[in-house]
């Protein structure tokens, strides 16, 4: 241990060592704590003694020298009439009434927790608004409190306590229970012996009475009366437990994963809208190839585009798409050529019903069918068969194009 000598100390009994004392003693009563003067004493450092916390557990009314804990040594500073001398220092001074109790953060975004009680002080965590918090210790301006695993100094003004701090917690915070599984029995008593007086769906929420490990206590409605019941825990989750504060490293990591979900989120948001427009997309084009099924019979009449009194092949599909409207050109050849339509490999892995299959003679397209599922067309063959339907690879496919893409 280590030992050091100061003058006009004022020391609570109990809370150090004294040897040696000499000089002039006094003793005398305040608020049943019994305070020894003396002008000059030993104080003896032990080494397993937390001054700081001993001071704060026996409630002593004047403030502990902050800081002086650090060096070592035992120091406290002699206050002469602090009732009657507001202006000397009283560095440690607070009221035991808050602690233990609990707090509502009374802010619209958050308010910050920090190591010390001064705004110059290291930023611990932040207490959101809503969150929940319990003091510790009460210090003037100040209170230090401990919400999840932040702990540290929060200036009151943005706090609500007492009456005001539980009503608040009250309104924000109801504990329900939903459910998770498809069907879930409500019983009489905490048990599968016990009979079933409702059964409720999934996502259906009541009101939390008493937690359990294996079942849970509710309030529910049914037949326009309140009922309580018991469901098996396993089947529901728990919803609208009150928050707590977070850590600076917390809301690091909370906002990191914030952001991946929100990432995935809107990625998979575009997939889904552009799944949805490749959908429709598809569904166009397979309304215009179920058209063009319509013409089947129909005569070949070359230069028709009339479904109903005669086609020739580029015609079949030029007036099943003008139908839809969709302009093609108006032969074979210039629409294998066309720019404004979308290559496709021609064959049934890459082929989608509506897509247009060119045949070629000589390397020269003079043919063109509409694709229509299944590895088939649908076209205006010859004068002796009119519209028919083949499969798609009745002559070799030189080409094929996409319209609607």
């Amino acid at each position: 241990m280590s030992i050091r000598k100061y003058s006009r100390v004022l020391l609570c009994a109990g809370m150090a060592v004294a040897v040696g004392m000499s000089g002039r003693k006094a003793a005398a009563a305040e608020n049943g704590k019994v305070m020894l003067k003396t002008e000059t004493m030993q104080v003896v450092q032990l080494p397993f003694f937390n001054i700081k916390e001993l001071w704060r557990a026996i409630g002593a009314e004047h403030r502990y020298i902050d800081g002086l804990e650090e060096i070592g040594e035992q120091v406290l500073q002699k206050i002469e009439a602090v009732e009657n001398s507001p202006g000397e220092l009283a560095l440690f001074s607070r009221t035991r009434g808050l602690e233990g109790s609990p707090v509502f953060a009374n802010v619209t975004n958050y308010v910050n927790v920090r190591r010390e009680a001064t705004t110059s002080s290291e930023v611990v965590g932040k207490l959101y608004s809503g969150c929940v918090a319990t003091v510790l210790e009460d210090s003037g301006n100040w209170v230090f409190v401990k919400s999840g695993n932040v702990s540290g100094y929060v200036i009151k003004e943005y706090l609500l306590f007492g009456d005001e701090a539980e009503e608040a917690i009250a309104r924000k915070y109801t504990p329900k229970i939903q459910v998770t599984a498809n069907e879930l029995n409500v019983r009489s008593g905490a048990g599968t012996g016990y009979s079933v007086i409702e059964t409720f769906t999934k996502g259906k929420e009541a009101e939390l009475l008493e937690q359990g490990k294996e079942w849970m206590k509710i309030l529910f409605s049914s037949g326009g009366k309140k009922k309580t019941g018991y469901v098996y825990a396993k089947y529901v989750k728990v919803t609208g437990e009150p928050q707590y504060g977070e850590t600076l490293a917390e809301e690091r990591e909370r906002i990191a994963t914030e952001k991946k979900a929100a990432a995935e989120a809107a990625a998979k948001a575009e997939a889904d809208r552009l799944a949805a427009i490749e959908n429709t997309k598809r569904n166009k084009a397979k309304q215009v190839a179920e058209y063009a099924k319509t013409a089947v019979g129909t005569a070949y009449v070359w230069g028709g585009t009339n479904m109903s009194t005669g086609v020739d092949c580029s015609g079949l599909c030029y007036a099943a798409y003008k139908k839809y409207g969709y302009t093609l050109p108006r032969t074979s050849r210039d629409m294998a050529a066309s720019s404004a339509l979308l290559s496709v490999t021609p064959n049934t892995n890459h082929l989608r019903a509506g897509d247009l299959v060119f045949y070629a003679s000589g390397g020269r397209v003079d043919h063109v069918a509409m694709y229509i599922g299944g590895g088939k067309v649908v076209h205006a063959s010859d004068y002796s068969t009119g519209v028919i339907i083949s499969t798609y690879n009745y002559r070799t496919p030189h080409s094929a194009k996409r319209v609607i893409y």
